[in-house]
């Protein structure tokens, strides 16, 4: 077989070659995307590529407003599927949102009767004003707050993971503040191995966390701008850079009952892997690395 092989390479180039594409094409993309990503070579960039890339898509996300109308929609749409879980509709809650941001989330929740009392936490204040009557404990929910334990029915928070720097200790901390028996909602994206995980949403090509050198980041990054969190700025977020099975592993050992475990993938763009390859080797990537950006858990605790 390898002889007949050798003998069509050299007798029909061109015939051979084409072969040898329709066989590759015959593998799935998924498959020659984990082949890659086994790859134990030192990941490489591609600096050179940006332009030609940047010039090459088109803004293929969705927004995310930040004026009036949309932080009242988005947090009645969250405070909805909230109250979706029997358990919630109960008398007398008593709920705590970490990492509240604008806060209409808990503002959209207290508008239910049977919320007693919302208290909001930030390390900064940037409540909308409808927030505003809440209490509002500031500090990072990585260390311990100056609050009472087993005091919450509802413990929640909102596109705050993939930042904390210490997510056991967020999780540890949540869970000392809610209730037994009461329930600790989490829901974050776009984790950091994901397409717009670099959550550098000037930049249109996906990936760029791996496509391009930290120094050549940094510099488009304050060239360009970055429109995030309502207002413009020439820096990027901080991220943990936590994988999808560190976060797995955080909900299976957090000492609570995985009530629901939803993860939301976006694959379309894994054809960029197999493009440009060597950004992608050695780094010790899953499939599940790439395409898994947005993860919602609900946990219940024991």
């Amino acid at each position: 077989m390898q002889t007949l092989a050798l003998l069509g390479k050299r007798t029909f180039p061109s015939a051979y070659s084409r072969y040898i594409r329709w066989q590759y094409r015959r593998v799935s993309l998924v498959k020659r995307v984990e082949a890659i990503l086994r790859s134990d070579e030192s990941p490489s960039y591609y600096d050179d590529e940006f332009e030609a890339l940047q010039d090459s898509y088109t803004r293929w996300w969705g927004d995310y407003e930040y004026d009036g109308y949309s932080t009242w929609a988005r947090g009645f749409e969250r405070a909805l599927k909230l109250m979706a879980v029997p358990d919630l509709r109960a008398s007398d809650l008593q709920v705590f949102e970490a990492g509240c941001g604008d806060g209409m989330t808990s503002y959209a929740l207290a508008s239910y009767d049977n919320c007693r009392q919302v208290t909001l936490n930030d390390t900064e204040d940037w409540r909308d004003n409808r927030a505003k009557p809440f209490p509002f404990i500031a500090g990072s929910v990585c260390s311990r707050l100056p609050l009472d334990g087993d005091s919450f029915d509802l413990v929640l928070t909102y596109n705050t993971f993939e930042h904390l720097e210490d997510p056991q200790g967020a999780l540890n901390e949540l869970t000392t503040l809610c209730k037994r028996g009461g329930y600790i909602y989490i829901e974050f994206d776009p984790l950091y191995c994901s397409p717009l995980g670099l959550h550098a949403f000037s930049f249109l090509m996906p990936y760029a966390q791996f496509l391009f050198s930290p120094s050549l980041i940094e510099r488009k990054v304050k060239e360009l701008g970055v429109d995030d969190l309502g207002k413009e700025s020439g820096c990027l977020q901080s991220t943990n850079r936590w994988r999808v099975a560190q976060f797995r592993e955080l909900w299976r050992t957090s000492g609570c009952e995985i009530v629901s475990l939803k993860e939301r993938a976006e694959p379309r763009h894994l054809s960029i892997v197999t493009q440009f390859s060597k950004a992608f080797c050695g780094r010790g990537l899953t499939v599940d690395d790439l395409v898994v950006h947005r993860t919602s858990v609900l946990l219940r605790k024991k």
